[in-house]
């Protein structure tokens, strides 16, 4: 799978007089855009809670310690139904959880 296949492709030659509408399209609808110079990928523009996103996901598949909590957490969902949490609360605690991490506390 070639990810660049799935993003818009643009030049720097128009990206530049673009760049405000681009950054827009980035941040709002979550468009991730590729830039190419000389006819080449060189760059990706995306949205700065898209990139944080994705860091957070690397801080995951990097963190032995954190996959096997997560798997930890999920077989004893499956074993506990009636004790499980929807997506938007997960997503709450995980956000407090990343957010008291970085503040240092």
């Amino acid at each position: 799978m070639n990810i660049v296949n799935d993003m818009k492709v643009i030049s720097m030659a128009e990206a530049k007089p673009n760049i405000a509408s681009l950054i827009d399209s980035a941040e709002q609808a979550h468009e991730r855009i590729v830039i190419t110079k000389d006819g080449e990928p060189a760059a990706i523009l995306l949205g700065i809670q898209d990139f944080e996103d994705m860091n957070n996901l690397l801080e995951i598949y990097t963190d032995p310690a954190l996959q096997k909590e997560i798997l930890d957490d999920i077989a004893y969902s499956k074993a506990h139904p009636e004790e499980a949490v929807s997506a938007e609360e997960l997503r709450r605690v995980l956000d407090q959880r990343w957010a008291r991490e970085n503040s240092g506390e």
